[in-house]
């Protein structure tokens, strides 16, 4: 039993190994986009006057609404640091208008749908000013009688 437990735990060792080698593949940061940051400052509270809130030692676990803005200010940290790093190296961080992200969908079918919806807005919109035509009329009509 001990043999086999040995054994085991060797071949763990080598797999673990493996994923180890694999995650330490040299790749380019835009690859990896890996960033390890600290909360952006709380600019709320300085504008209030408060004191800012506290750091990362100091977070109350049990405190979902604190844990969770102190989330929210360390990923907005991130993307303040990020955006201009991916400028410097030239990558675009911003999708075209008309870009539909691959989905169940083909584009073809999203391209319908998106004509339909516009359809249907302007259709709205004829319908609005019809209803102001209405109001308009039916004012002007209460303006003549009196």
């Amino acid at each position: 039993v001990a043999f086999c437990l040995l054994s085991l735990f060797a071949r763990a060792q080598d797999g673990l190994k493996r994923c180890l080698s694999e995650f330490r593949k040299d790749l380019a940061w835009v690859e990896r986009l890996d960033m390890t940051n600290g909360p952006a400052p709380d600019i709320v509270a300085k504008a209030e006057g408060r004191q800012p809130g506290q750091e990362s030692s100091e977070v109350n676990v049990e405190d979902d609404f604190q844990r969770e803005m102190f989330f929210y200010r360390q990923a907005q940290a991130t993307v303040l640091e990020a955006l201009p790093r991916l400028h410097s190296l030239k990558m675009l961080t911003k999708r075209p208008e008309d870009y539909f992200a691959e989905m169940a969908k083909s584009d073809q079918h999203m391209q319908k749908v998106r004509k339909t919806l516009l359809i249907k807005q302007a259709a709205m919109e004829k319908s609005e000013k019809a209803k102001q035509l209405r109001a308009l009329r039916k004012y002007g009509k209460k303006v003549r009688r009196q």
